[in-house]
């Protein structure tokens, strides 16, 4: 059973993954590297009753209980004893191994990638197979679909065929991967073709092992209908209160004045809990504009309607007008993602309205520095997912800047669970318009959690009305997600975890859908160290790009100006920017650079989902435009932000053992937030 601590760091549910630690001064020993792959260390994890010996093929160390399943460990060397192959292993990458393990008790962990169980609604669990051959043969037929649907209701129903090669069945609900922990480690990855399907990153079979452990404090067995009426939603308004946004701002009192009402008479008064976000644009010095972002009302697991309505009746627009029209959105959804009481909370949803495009990450009054796709990617982790629900009022004074804020608001408002936008618009921002739009996302909220202390599940369509007629209906941005929130929170009420052992072959998306819904959640799992060093590539790629542009006439090439910044950085160790000063630099020998991948060792290299930017080499980049390189800056720059957030999370780093240093901690990062 593991320690209640390592059950808070271990909650990090599907783990694949590639751990290099530090570089210490001087060390006994180093951990054996994976053939073929220079960077990349030999690792493995623990089988069920899996324990240290002090010898190869001698009895346990003393005190040799079980380690707990799942425990990770670097391979130091390779002996056999009496027939039988043996590891010698240790927790930590810079120190001397602890002990030997038979190798028949561990699973081979190559790969830093972590997959999840994608918590999209309505799709239909995934198959794992005995060998690779019969899931080839499923999805070489051209109504797989229907032999999807007949494979999984044979798999409830525990009538399967002998000859069907279905092994194990992905368990419904399923909980998030933070919450329950579950492992699947990919032994093997392939690329293939399937007929009648394309996927951008292509599609995907692979062969993982599994095993999953009760949680160290299990919960007693819950109903769906009792899990469902302890369900409490969130809602974060996060409102633009320029001088352009009085009327909007009257109108949402009105909603929000009814809603309140609604709730009064209603039985879920401690079911819904408000907050209440006003933003600006920044500040420069302006005599008048009082504040960037301002916390109106902050979100409570207990709500006062009282002390709420107070606050949206000081909310009020500015009387001084802006540099420009396009305002700071994204500091208002940040302020709003960073309130203390969301993991009180199962439903999360951050509503923002807005006339005005977002400042972007290269803009020099951006407060956040992150682009809005990162910021959605950011706000649907696993264990946090929030529904960020746009609203652009379409004004006539704000057209020429329409396109680029309804791209801005696609990106910000896609909730990764569903992989669904959830962006509205608002056509000549007329105030009826909105009106009904913001009651009738207030009335789906209210209306999920009435069903939900009832003990039933968010439809995931909108309500038919004499207006929108049932056929013709479209999927309500609140019950929508709602769904996937409910689903996600019956996962972890009810333990729903992986099946307990297993090896066998999946498709890593949905076999049944012709668009080929992904699966899986991936996700890269990087040791401080490793975070630092990708930190510090990215931002030598950004050094160069600047240097690049501010060549006169672009007279110096992209790797030139590289090569440059790695050579200072050799005899300056402050020249790249770092998470830590205490960690040292990565700097690979400038005349050996030829791609980007090989700013960064084999961690990134090695993946099975391959980077789009560490891919690119010197021929493609030198041939970018200055346009093309700006873009490049902007992601760049916006990673950066989100990994240093990560750096300074302390409490969502996982320990993969125990008895390892704090430099062996991980952080998942989606594969999405990977350059």
């Amino acid at each position: 059973m593991l320690a209640k601590t390592l059950k808070a760091a271990l909650l990090a549910g599907v783990f694949l993954g590639s751990m290099a630690g530090g570089v210490p001064e001087a060390r006994a020993a180093q951990p054996l590297a994976v053939e073929g792959v220079p960077g990349l260390d030999q690792r493995i994890l623990t089988r069920p009753l899996a324990a240290l010996s002090a010898n190869p093929g001698a009895a346990l160390a003393s005190g040799g209980a079980a380690l707990p399943t799942f425990t990770h460990f670097y391979v130091f060397e390779r002996k056999v004893e009496g027939g039988k192959s043996w590891l010698r292993v240790g927790p930590n990458r810079n120190q001397a191994p602890t002990g030997w393990l038979p190798e028949s008790a561990t699973v081979p962990w190559r790969q830093a990638v972590a997959l999840a169980f994608n918590q999209a609604p309505n799709r239909p669990p995934v198959l794992f197979f005995d060998q690779r051959p019969p899931l080839d043969a499923l999805l070489a037929d051209q109504r797989r679909g229907e032999r999807v649907t007949r494979l999984v209701e044979g798999a409830r129903s525990r009538s399967l065929p002998p000859d069907s090669g279905v092994l194990a069945m992905e368990p419904q609900p399923v909980a998030d991967f933070r919450s329950s922990f579950y492992l699947l480690p990919i032994l093997e990855a392939q690329d293939v073709q399937v007929p009648g399907l394309r996927r951008r990153g292509g599609t995907k079979l692979v062969k993982v092992a599994s095993v999953s452990l009760p949680l160290p404090e299990e919960a007693d067995e819950v109903t769906q209908q009792q899990a469902l009426a302890e369900f409490k939603t969130g809602v974060v308004f996060v409102i633009d209160t320029t001088i352009s946004m009085g009327k909007y701002i009257d109108r949402t009192r009105t909603t929000v004045r009814r809603v309140m009402e609604r709730i009064r008479q209603s039985s879920i008064g401690d079911k819904v809990s408000f907050g209440l976000v006003g933003f600006r644009d920044s500040l420069d010095g302006r005599t008048g504009q009082d504040y960037l972002t301002r916390v109106f009302h902050p979100l409570k697991e207990t709500f006062d309607a009282s002390a709420f309505l107070k606050s949206i009746e000081e909310i009020e627009e500015s009387q001084v007008s802006n540099a420009g029209f396009i305002e700071d959105g994204l500091a208002g959804i940040q302020t709003a993602l960073r309130m203390e009481s969301w993991p009180k909370f199962g439903g999360r949803y951050v509503i923002l309205i807005s006339d005005a495009p977002v400042r972007e990450a290269n803009d020099p009054r951006s407060s956040t520095r992150i682009s809005p796709s990162d910021m959605a990617t950011d706000a649907s982790a696993p264990d946090r997912a929030t529904a960020i629900i746009s609203i652009l009022l379409k004004t006539p004074q704000g057209k020429e800047h329409h396109a680029q804020a309804e791209s801005q608001f696609n990106q910000l408002s896609r909730f990764r669970p569903t992989d669904r936008r959830y962006s509205l618009s608002v056509p000549e921002g007329d105030l009826e318009r909105f009106g009904t739009t913001i009651d009738q996302l207030a009335d789906d909220i209210v209306q999920m959690s009435v069903n939900a202390s009832q003990g039933q599940m968010a439809s995931g369509a909108a309500p038919a009305t004499p207006a929108t007629p049932a056929a013709g209906a479209q999927a309500s941005p609140v019950l929508d997600a709602g769904r996937a929130m409910q689903l996600a929170w019956l996962g972890n009420r009810q333990n729903s975890r992986a099946p307990t052992v297993l090896e066998g072959w999946a498709a890593d998306f949905d076999p049944a859908d012709p668009m080929a819904r992904q699966a899986f959640d991936v996700n890269v799992l990087l040791t401080r160290n490793q975070l630092n060093e990708l930190y510090q590539a990215l931002d030598a790629i950004s050094q160069a790009s600047t240097r690049r542009l501010d060549a006169t006439g672009g007279s110096q090439s992209f790797f030139a100006q590289l090569r440059h910044v790695l050579a200072t950085a050799q005899t300056d160790p402050t020249a790249l920017q770092s998470l830590d000063p205490n960690f040292a630099s990565h700097v690979p020998n400038p005349d050996e650079v030829r791609s980007l991948k090989d700013l960064v060792s084999g961690f990134v290299n090695h993946l099975p989902y391959q980077s789009s930017l560490l891919s690119h080499g010197q021929e493609t980049l030198e041939a970018l435009s200055d346009a093309q390189l700006h873009e490049l800056l902007t992601g760049i720059r916006s990673k950066q932000q989100i990994y240093k957030s990560y750096f300074q999370d302390v409490d969502r780093w996982v320990k993969l053992n125990p008895a390892a240093g704090l430099e062996e901690a991980v952080y998942p990062v989606p594969i999405s937030l990977m350059p």
